[in-house]
């Protein structure tokens, strides 16, 4: 490819991950529309595995979607993958409760506040697992399973516990 249609492809496939992203939950749009979608989705994340990485725009089944990496005023997605390793290893590195040395070098909760936090970080891991809300893609599994062990962490500190 020239660098003109590499350019336009690469944009053309930006604003198809745009309004994928912006559309959400194509369940609620009208049948016709759902379907466009789908195909849209399936025609980008199908060129996923075959483009290099794209520059500028997170591609929700691949990258963390809350923030980039950023070098110089060039932007880069975050990969799942490369999320879920750089978690693991800052916990890895982190100090216990007990070496923190006071009280006002810890977060605090209540048990209920405890409880709702380790809710919605099972939540998050369920959609990050292949399904229906992740769609068929594994790339989010190491993440999720970050995810889930700090519910669980959290969880096992209220009298709700593993069930």
């Amino acid at each position: 490819m020239t660098d003109d249609l590499e350019l336009r492809h690469r944009r053309l496939r930006e604003a198809a991950i745009a309004v994928l992203n912006a559309a959400g939950d194509a369940s609620d749009c009208p049948p016709e529309a759902a379907s466009a979608l789908a195909q849209l989705r399936h025609a980008v994340l199908g060129a996923v595995e075959d483009a290099p990485p794209e520059i500028g725009v997170a591609d929700p089944a691949e990258h963390v979607v809350s923030r980039y990496k950023y070098q110089g005023k060039a932007r880069f997605p975050v990969g799942l993958d490369e999320e879920a390793e750089g978690i693991r290893r800052q916990l890895a590195a982190d100090r216990t409760v007990e070496a923190a040395g006071s009280t006002s070098d810890n977060v605090v909760l209540t048990e209920l506040r405890g409880m709702i936090v380790g809710g919605l970080l099972r939540e998050l891991a369920a959609r990050l697992e292949p399904g229906a809300a992740f769609g068929p893609s594994a790339h989010g599994a190491a993440l999720a399973a970050v995810v889930t062990d700090l519910s669980w962490e959290l969880l096992d500190q209220t009298f709700v516990g593993r069930q």
